[in-house]
């Protein structure tokens, strides 16, 4: 995994400098992509070393794409982790290409 720092206040410069190595680290741990109303459940399966890359890739969304609702799941016992993206009209056809979910999507 790559150890990303992130320093505070977080200036959007910054963060589009950190966004694409999180990103590949996030995306590479992805499992599968479920669609609904709003967006998108991404599933990351149960594996623990992936929530520090999400808690930090929300960070950086919510500078870079403010629109953005990002809600994080870990399920109880070691259950799944997953990270719920949505947001207004349009979101969906957004995330697709902004984080490239084609590949995930039947």
């Amino acid at each position: 995994m790559v150890e990303i720092s992130i320093k505070y206040p977080l200036s959007r410069e910054t963060a589009l400098e950190l966004r694409e190595p999180i990103l590949a680290v996030v995306l590479d741990s992805l499992k599968s992509v479920q669609v609904h109303d709003e967006g998108y459940t991404l599933n990351f399966g149960r594996e623990s070393q992936v929530i520090k890359p999400l808690a930090q890739m929300i960070e950086i969304e919510r500078v870079v794409n403010s629109f953005l609702r990002l809600q994080l799941i870990v399920e109880s016992n070691q259950g799944p982790i997953k990270l719920d993206l949505s947001g207004p009209a349009g979101t969906r056809d957004f995330l697709v290409t902004e984080f490239g979910l084609k590949r995930w999507l039947k």
